[in-house]
């Protein structure tokens, strides 16, 4: 059997493997799939009966439907995705934005631009749009970018519509459906139709955040958080604000002046009632002495009264323009469900409407189950867009260790599946792991910058179906250059429950939350810095993060070989295992891990990418990137 299909194959028995506590190591897929998108899932062609053609959305195992055929009233939202026209050019317009001389260099593209250049054209969409109608489906939209179009109908209906048979079952108490054949579609849109989401509920995102197990100290109105651990000067365990990591990650207090966001727009992905959202948030900002955010909520989808993710939304909201001390404009896209057919529109519509710089989701799922229903392959090039536009999604890597969590974060190594989470595996997000970060005690408060190690729950490993950006695979990642593979994360912040967890307002009572939900909205708040201090104007920032490293970096560029033993400029004020090393405006982290055999060391590694970052010294040495922004 051919193994891209098997690891399609495996996508919800995984699901019952890991809830069983089973870890089994998961088929690598061949090279040959790892493209990123998939023109067409291998081996397809065989199976698609006569008069249709395979998309990239492959059935959900039977055995876990046992129950049998969904009842034929169920109403599915159903959204098509569809193939760019040109996904190559759309993929070297990447790297020619960041190459001086070229003619698309700094030359970030309007959302009807880029349509315009590499998207489906109006023609195309409106053929979806007109077969979807045919097969009786109502409210049939056409995105306006028309890399989605999505539409109501009952199961049969669906059925008929891609050729598929979809089985019901309840699982804990709810409804799950699922395709237990592939999708197809006529071959008269052979050549249009990328994957189909929505045949199944099987495959859902779940917030990457992890609450403090320690005793929380609950503050009164401005006064700042305490230090609860305190060895030989050094806060190695305490509570932080929004001001307090400013502090830390040197954002505050520069000997020229350090930008704040205020000229930036960012956007928090979510989903559910977020109605208590903005309330939080001005109670945070009181509470911290922050400016209050322009703040506005974008409807994605029909409303839903899920309140579950509120203490996510909370997180999200209250670090990334607490840490950016003042934005232009926050947005929250608000979607139904974290169900891959609805988080896409919700990529989408930020894409679309191209309001903000930056966006975030700390939020993923097993990269298999995004392959498997085609989401990976319509996500990327989404993200593909937004790059191309300047923009720059945010993705937590996950809080289980080097395997990705289904159900529950776990805190610890390998408390998921043994693979990487989506979307951060995309190489068109930063993906943002989590650190233990230590701080100079200032009395019984943390202070200033002391060194950082692994957050042994930190998510971080390499691809089995994602494809290396040309920034990563440039001999900054050695795997990742030799493989051709994606290695995640990126960049990493703190993200420790325990050593550093941020007091966030959740219904107007302090908690404290860490997770790589903490450090990836971090991670946007501090880039808003950088995109106001340079007006808007460094584009996507994966290559530019990957081009400062790369300069600095003492190993040559596209060498494999070369480890730097011991970096120049190691920081040995630190002791083991807060020792790091400064890269330019990174702290490069040298000791920890998240599971045999991702761990730490010098240079690139998997959990936690280039190393955090020292604000003020990136705002001085990000000029010096070698894929300029």
């Amino acid at each position: 059997m051919n193994k891209s299909l098997l690891y399609a194959g495996l996508a919800v028995g995984i699901l019952t493997a890991s809830c069983s506590g089973n870890n089994t190591a998961l088929p690598s897929l061949p090279l040959s799939a790892q493209s990123g998108i998939f023109n067409q899932p291998s081996g397809a062609a065989e199976r698609a009966p006569q008069g249709w053609a395979a998309t990239a959305t492959h059935a959900v195992p039977i055995k876990n439907f046992p129950a049998g055929r969904v009842a034929n009233s169920t109403q599915l939202h159903v959204v098509v995705g569809l193939r760019m026209r040109d996904r190559a050019g759309a993929q070297e317009l990447i790297r020619n934005q960041y190459a001086p001389g070229s003619a698309a260099f700094h030359g970030w593209l309007s959302p009807d631009q880029f349509t315009a250049m590499f998207n489906p054209s109006a023609g195309e969409a409106a053929s979806v749009a007109t077969y979807l109608k045919e097969q009786g489906f109502t409210r049939v939209s056409v995105e306006p970018n028309h890399l989605l179009v999505s539409g109501y109908a009952s199961a049969a209906r669906a059925e008929a519509a891609f050729h598929t048979t979809i089985h019901g079952t309840v699982v804990n108490g709810k409804a799950v459906y699922g395709n237990v054949e592939p999708a197809f579609v006529p071959d008269k849109l052979r050549k249009v139709v990328l994957g189909v989401l929505g045949l199944t509920n099987a495959y859902e995102m779940h917030t990457h955040i992890k609450k403090s197990d320690r005793s929380f100290v609950p503050l009164v109105g401005g006064t700042p958080p305490p230090c609860l651990q305190v060895v030989n000067g050094i806060c190695i365990g305490g509570e932080y604000g929004p001001p307090q990591y400013q502090v830390a990650y040197d954002a505050v207090n520069c000997p020229k002046t350090c930008s704040t966001g205020k000229r930036t727009s960012i956007a928090v992905m979510a989903e559910g009632d977020v109605s208590q959202v903005v309330s939080d948030l001005h109670t945070a900002e009181a509470f911290w002495g922050l400016p209050q955010a322009s703040y506005s909520v974008v409807r994605v989808g029909t409303p839903s009264q899920d309140t579950s993710g509120l203490d996510e939304w909370d997180l999200d909201t209250q670090i990334s323009s607490g840490f950016a001390q003042m934005v232009k404009h926050l947005y929250v896209y608000d979607t139904t469900s974290l169900s891959d057919s609805d988080t896409s529109l919700e990529f989408n519509k930020w894409v679309t409407q191209h309001k903000a710089q930056a966006g975030n989701a700390s939020f993923g799922e097993p990269e298999a189950f995004a392959y498997a229903d085609g989401a990976m392959q319509i996500d990327d090039e989404i993200f593909n867009q937004a790059a191309g536009q300047g923009q720059t999604m945010f993705a937590s890597t996950g809080d289980s260790g080097s395997g990705c969590p289904v159900l529950l974060n776990t805190g610890g190594p390998v408390g998921g599946t043994p693979q990487v989470c989506y979307p951060a595996s995309s190489p068109y997000v930063v993906a943002v792991g989590g650190t233990t970060l230590d701080t100079n005690a200032v009395g019984t408060q943390p202070g200033t910058y002391y060194g950082e190690h692994v957050w042994v729950g930190t998510g971080g490993g390499y691809s089995a179906l994602e494809s290396a950006g040309y920034w990563q695979a440039n001999g900054i990642c050695a795997t990742c250059t030799q493989n051709s593979i994606r290695g995640t994360a990126d960049i990493a912040m703190c993200a420790d429950n325990n050593g550093c967890p941020m007091d966030v307002f959740i219904n107007g009572t302090q908690t404290g939350v860490g997770g790589t939900s903490l450090s990836s909205p971090m991670s946007m708040g501090l880039w808003a810095r950088l995109q106001t201090n340079f007006g808007n104007k460094l584009g996507f920032a994966a290559p530019v993060y990957y081009g400062v490293y790369g300069y600095y970096e003492p190993c040559p560029l596209k060498s494999t070989a070369c480890v730097p033993s011991g970096e120049p400029g190691d920081d040995t004020s630190a002791t083991p295992p807060d020792t790091t090393a400064p890269i330019g405006g990174f702290h490069d982290i040298l000791y920890g891990s998240n599971g045999i055999p991702s761990s730490a060391g010098p240079g690139y590694d998997e959990p936690t990418g280039l190393g955090s970052i020292d604000y003020y010294v990136m705002q001085q040495d990000i000029q010096n990137s070698i894929f300029p922004g």
